[in-house]
């Protein structure tokens, strides 16, 4: 992202507009992209079974990095537990479900590794931690990013290829406005 989006992630933030800007390394974060320059090989290779099921991940959370929240995908919020610097030197925000909450949460068996763990005192509820870098505090692009990388966010942003890209194609091709002879916006406006 540039330096001219940061005041517009703010403005997005402060005023609660549901707006996504993504930052030019988006792809690289999302595991579907994963193996997409690999041109040979198998798509779906069969993984060794480790015993864990498959759960919710942490980017189905709503994380603000900003206001230190999180936001379950049932809309319960999560209670901040700790944080934590890890090797690489970057820091790992824990929140943890009450257990009232994941006990009775219709996901419950979605979501969690054990869901028994919810159903006795000494049991814990749904754990999520997500890492902000260390040598700054959050900000709004740190915000933004896990915006994007969100399921929410990924089904909003793959409608710009049917809304955004067909107007700039037909203006390029069909008009055959590739280039402008002035320099200046208002000169090319004009």
């Amino acid at each position: 992202m540039d330096e001219t989006s940061k005041p517009n992630m703010k403005y997005l933030y402060e005023k609660q507009i549901n707006g996504y800007i993504p930052d030019n390394q988006f792809r690289s974060r999302d595991p579907k992209f994963a193996n997409q320059k690999d041109k040979y090989g198998k798509r779906h290779q069969k993984l060794p079974d480790k015993g864990w099921r498959e759960t919710a991940p942490a980017s189905a959370f709503q994380f603000d990095p900003v206001a230190l929240t999180c936001i379950c995908p049932t809309g319960e919020k999560l209670t901040y537990r700790w944080q934590r610097e890890t090797d690489n030197g970057k820091t790992r925000v824990h929140f943890e479900g009450r257990l009232l909450q994941c006990r009775h949460c219709p996901k419950k068996y979605r979501c969690m590794q054990n869901p028994s763990s919810a159903d006795h005192r000494n049991g814990a509820g749904r754990q999520v931690s997500f890492i902000i870098e260390n040598k700054r505090l959050p900000n709004y692009t740190d915000w933004m990013k896990h915006r994007v990388d969100s399921p929410k966010g990924k089904e909003i942003y793959s409608h710009r290829m049917s809304v955004v890209e067909p107007v700039f194609g037909n203006i390029g091709t069909t008009k055959r406005l590739n280039r402008f002879s002035l320099r200046g916006k208002k000169k090319v406006q004009g």
